[in-house]
């Protein structure tokens, strides 16, 4: 009888430890997998101003032009490029590693491509900013792919015209910085550019955003699923191409519009939208009812919360206007949850914002779409001050951002001479209200957007504490 028993408690004690075995294998995969679905492969980032190699100033460089920055030449072959329509053109890019760039060099890119002018405001400045997209040949539909001054191979292409941004360096600045917080934040490079022989100043190619490979890598779909990865935007109303007639959108919790980039237009099925459509409601349900901070069935359980609280921190620091409500994008793969960015565009930011001045005392992500209900729950509020104090150690410290200014600076050298012998004049001309935030020279941009850094951190430092009085309980406040 003893020896029964005490077979019988080896074979409990066994049970038992494999269930727990078991049970712990489990959650190591869960977390395992929770961790992967949420990583977009985050890759080394490269800052170009910090690895380029230095290049020998070559003897006749007074006398024709070059440059140590990648050039872009661009021939539309006679054709105008006008509001709201694509043309065709010549494009070659010259990218020699170890010595200055002439327009007579051989190109490292030469292709067929379309272009178009792009942006909503900034489409109405002097200074153009273009769509570019690689195609095999003239008039060709089908795409080419080409790597472009280390970046990787990808057809599609932002050529960005920094004209109101008088320093020239925040979209470059912003997003290499935001590449270093979060997992994905598209790629930039300097460059200057010529249009159809004539010098066009200085630019920045920009990844465009896009579901591929080798940019936001999701779980790839096929026709017959009935579920699917996706990438959200919210613009202005009219502007999506595929609306969605989503929750936040039909009870007007949420403001403009959001709309489908992928799966594209071409390829979106009817189930595919219907599905997004939903999945993104439940989750706008979970995050607009009065269970929204309960853990277990709230906007937890749908959103990666990281990602929401990065984009928070680097938007609301460098008082970028827009995010959150224009340019504004999230995605979610299969395998994961609903996960803010990437950036986009901070052209307006550390109070660059054409209308109006951003008020450097106080915030304003906490009234925008999603995060409105997010600073009411104290948990990502706690999450927010934490993850501000850790970057305010690193690459958003106030040293650190002013090096990088001052580096780029001088990596950028006498290409910013060449840019403002072009586009000086804009100096003279009325930008921002009131007129007195309007810039008159280049060194009075820099001190700008180095004394807007400085306090714009020195009110967050000592502040950032009163995003809790949103999240406060309350028997009158809504949700709380």
């Amino acid at each position: 009888m003893q020896a029964a028993r005490q077979t019988g408690d080896r074979t409990l004690k066994r049970k038992v430890y494999c269930m727990l075995l078991l049970f712990f294998t489990a959650l190591i995969i869960y977390w395992a997998n929770d961790e992967k679905s949420r990583t977009i492969t985050q890759e080394t980032r490269v800052h170009q101003h910090m690895e380029d190699s230095a290049k020998q100033v070559p003897e006749d460089y007074n006398e024709r032009f070059s440059t140590h920055l990648p050039l872009v030449l661009i021939d539309t072959q006679g054709n105008e490029i006008i509001q709201e329509e694509t043309v065709d053109c010549k494009i070659s890019i010259i990218d020699n590693e170890d010595s200055y760039n002439y327009p007579e060099d051989t190109p490292q890119v030469d292709t067929w491509a379309t272009i178009r002018i792009r942006g909503n405001s900034s489409s109405r400045f002097d200074k153009k900013q273009y769509r570019i997209t690689f195609v095999e040949e003239k008039g060709s539909d089908k795409e080419a792919d080409y790597p472009v001054m280390g970046m990787k191979a990808e057809s599609d292409w932002v050529l960005n015209a920094p004209y109101l941004d008088k320093t020239l360096m925040r979209n470059y600045m912003m997003y290499n910085i935001s590449g270093e917080i979060m997992d994905w934040a598209p790629n930039v490079r300097f460059c200057e550019m010529m249009l159809n022989g004539e010098y066009m100043g200085l630019y920045l190619m920009i990844e465009k955003i896009k579901v591929s490979e080798n940019r936001l890598n999701l779980t790839e779909i096929e026709k017959g699923q009935t579920e699917t990865s996706y990438l959200i935007s919210r613009e202005r109303e009219g502007q999506q191409e595929v609306p969605l007639n989503n929750f936040g959108t039909y009870t007007a919790k949420t403001t403009n519009e959001v709309g489908i980039n992928y799966p594209s237009a071409g390829k979106l099925t009817d189930e595919w939208k219907e599905y997004i459509r939903d999945d993104l409601s439940d989750i706008e349900k979970a995050l607009y009812s009065l269970d929204y901070d309960e853990w277990d069935y709230g906007y937890a359980r749908y959103l990666d919360v990281d990602s929401f609280v990065d984009y928070f921190i680097i938007n609301e620091f460098s008082m970028n206007m827009d995010a959150g409500v224009l340019s504004t994008y999230a995605y979610k793969d299969l395998r994961g949850k609903l996960t803010m960015g990437p950036v986009w565009d901070f052209n307006n930011c550390f109070d660059n914002f054409k209308p109006k001045p951003f008020p450097v005392n106080d915030f304003n992500m906490k009234s925008y779409p999603w995060f409105v209900m997010l600073c009411r729950d104290e948990i990502f509020v706690d999450l927010v001050i934490e993850r501000y104090h850790e970057l305010r150690e690193g690459v958003l410290s106030e040293e650190y951002l002013m090096q990088y200014l001052d580096d780029t600076r001088a990596y950028l050298g006498d290409a910013i001479d060449r840019n403002f012998e072009v586009w000086g004049y804009s100096f003279q001309k009325p930008e921002l209200h009131p007129r007195s935030r309007d810039l008159h020279s280049y060194e009075e941009a820099i001190e700008q957007l180095k004394t807007c850094i400085h306090e714009r951190g020195t009110f967050m430092d000592e502040h950032i504490d009163i995003l809790k009085q949103f999240c406060a309980e309350s028997s009158v406040k809504e949700y709380n």
